[in-house]
């Protein structure tokens, strides 16, 4: 199975009428910037048999776009467990909710969209099966991660991660 995460793109900043995390919306510019590196993930003939998201405002629209890029509306599913600061397992024994609820979907690849530091902890867990590599996530960053099945019953393998830049260019080419 592949899972890939990505990270959600540039959002405002809260201050004004953004009171709270989870209402911060993607910028006109993450906007624009997730459009491009939506057609650069369709460039490179990815397929997802469900998008994931954080219930997250940001992460919502962040899944959204790609949704419309790929025309998969309909295989969007919001996943409380993405949302922001979530702990997520130290062992594979203690499988995190996240790996859990989608594990529990019938698919042979998802996209996941969440956070930071989210994302890249629930990437060293997939890959090591403890939350604490190095891994950077960029907004907007994508990874592949191959795993036996989900929730992880042993190590994946990295096969990918792309930076939102080098996602950008394959859009724009």
């Amino acid at each position: 199975m592949l899972v890939y995460l990505l990270r959600h793109g540039i959002a405002a900043d809260l201050g004004g009428s953004v009171r709270r995390d989870e209402d911060r919306p993607l910028t006109d510019e993450g906007r624009v910037k997730m459009k491009l590196q939506a057609k650069g993930m369709r460039r490179l003939e990815l397929k997802f048999d469900y998008i994931f998201t954080s219930p997250y405002l940001r992460t919502r629209q962040t899944a959204e776009v790609v949704a419309a890029e790929f025309g998969m509306e309909k295989k969007l599913v919001e996943v409380a467990s993405l949302a922001a600061g979530r702990a997520f397992a130290h062992r594979w024994g203690n499988n995190a909710d996240a790996l859990v609820e989608v594990g529990a979907y019938s698919c042979e690849s998802a996209l996941l969209v969440g956070h930071w530091p989210d994302v890249a902890e629930l990437a060293s867990v997939l890959l090591t099966g403890e939350r604490n590599a190095a891994i950077d996530f960029k907004k907007g960053a994508l990874a592949a991660v191959e795993v036996a099945g989900l929730p992880p019953r042993s190590p994946g393998v990295l096969r990918w991660l792309l930076a939102p830049k080098q996602l950008q260019l394959i859009g724009k080419s």
